[in-house]
């Protein structure tokens, strides 16, 4: 190792964040980087790229099948019952696990209290939790800016559900610490196996 990849290794950026070299391409000039689908232009034949289809049903296309079949099918008591339970859960999991608890870290939870948020968090269908509260984080630390995950200034929409359903290019979102949640070992297992 030379010292200048040495000294390209310790360079700190603005935000305090190092960048990495990464190992394709290192060495050789002659390969093109590959280029990620969210730094492209989204056109007619191109648009089905950029979108993250597994989030998309989930997200947008059970809700209107919800509300289209709601029309044929009689409510029933249960099923009501049901409705309600799972949203205020999956809310909870997310307003008091996914952010207060591992986002902000504004508080401290038995294993059993976590391994629940975790449960009903993963309900909502927004993410992991490491996925969640990294993005969260990367809002706060730089937010409206280039790096902010989901900026107000790429729009309403965008900032509310789009950032779900588009996929993002991971190196443009703005780096946070989160030792803490890869040190945790209910985050970990809801990461692998969400």
């Amino acid at each position: 190792m030379t010292s200048s990849s040495t000294a390209k290794e310790n360079q700190v950026f603005p935000d305090g964040t190092k960048d990495y070299i990464p190992l394709r391409g290192a060495g050789n000039k002659n390969t093109v980087p590959k280029v990620h689908i969210a730094d492209t232009l989204m056109t007619w034949k191109n648009w089905h790229q950029h979108v993250n289809w597994l989030n998309t049903t989930f997200i947008i296309f059970l809700p209107l099948i919800g509300i289209a079949y709601s029309y044929w099918v009689p409510l029933r008591l249960y099923t009501a019952i049901w409705a309600v339970v799972y949203y205020f859960n999956t809310g909870l999991g997310i307003t008091a696990g996914y952010h207060r608890l591992w986002a902000h870290s504004c508080y401290k939870a038995t294993l059993p209290l976590k391994i629940y948020l975790a449960a009903v968090g993963a309900g909502s269908v927004q993410g992991s939790i490491r996925w969640w509260s990294s993005s969260h984080r990367s809002h706060h630390r730089y937010t409206d800016t280039d790096k902010d995950p989901y900026s107000v200034r790429k729009g309403f929409w965008y900032s509310h559900l789009g950032w779900m359903v588009f996929k993002q290019n991971p190196k443009r979102k703005g780096r946070t610490d989160i030792t803490d949640l890869n040190e945790d070992p209910v985050v970990l297992w809801q990461h692998k196996n969400f």
